[in-house]
């Protein structure tokens, strides 16, 4: 009965997919630490705080593979809590984000460079965005243009 079992194709898959997997998580616990300065919460913050200069410490800590991928060493004062944190907790996307240069229904400037050629049309920004981000442009004339923020009320578009 053991060697029918043995011999049986969806046994054989089975096996060979427990062995993928412990060859898997085996090269996963043996992925090098490295060394980085995080952003941590100097004490504990409420959901919608905005971040000052003695709410984050940078600290010295060991980071490994992709459980720590969304660490965010460029977390500073401005920035925004998008929910409770603890204090001594590391600062990382998404619990905080950058505050928003461009608000929803918000009157912006969309520019546009090409050389020695410079546009810039008037328009009013459809979501909140923040810098770096992409954001939709309802201009004067009713077209949607989309582009990046670059500054507190300017989208270029690329």
């Amino acid at each position: 009965m053991t060697r029918r079992l043995l011999q049986h194709p969806l046994t054989l898959i089975a096996l060979a997919a427990v062995l993928a997997l412990m060859a898997r998580v085996a090269g996963a616990q043996e992925m090098p630490a490295a060394k980085a300065r995080v952003a941590v919460a100097a004490r504990a913050l409420m959901r919608g705080e905005v971040l000052g200069d003695s709410d984050v410490v940078y600290r010295d800590t060991t980071v490994r593979g992709d459980a720590d991928a969304r660490v965010d060493t460029k977390v500073a004062a401005g920035w925004i809590t998008r929910r409770v944190i603890a204090a001594g907790e590391v600062l990382r996307s998404p619990a905080v984000e950058p505050p928003n240069l461009v608000s929803a229904n918000d009157p912006v400037e969309v520019e546009f460079h090409d050389g020695n050629v410079r546009l810039s049309i008037a328009g009013t920004a459809t979501r909140g965005a923040a810098l770096g981000e992409r954001v939709s442009v309802r201009t004067e004339l009713g077209h949607r243009v989309e582009g990046t923020v670059v500054a507190r009320g300017r989208v270029r578009i690329d």
